[in-house]
């Protein structure tokens, strides 16, 4: 598949991965960087761009609180 079509399968999920991680830890600074690692995460998941939407918001979703929790344990220590 396409670099620019991955991106563009990316970008369709980058706010509600970002609405996530927000609602979850408040902090923007570490949210934005929860979410950025979130999708970079997806990002080397192959089938993640072959799977349905459905498929595809339950692995954002997961990415995202596994991310959030991580970063909300380092805001922490911080």
């Amino acid at each position: 598949m396409d670099r620019q079509v991955k991106i563009a399968i990316l970008r369709r999920y980058e706010s509600y991965c970002y609405q996530i991680c927000h609602y979850l830890i408040q902090q923007e600074p570490y949210a934005s960087q929860a979410a950025k690692e979130a999708l970079l995460s997806i990002a080397v998941d192959a089938c993640f761009f072959t799977d349905s939407d459905e498929t595809r918001k339950d692995k954002i979703r997961r990415t995202s609180i596994r991310m959030s929790l991580l970063w909300q344990g380092n805001s922490i220590k911080i």
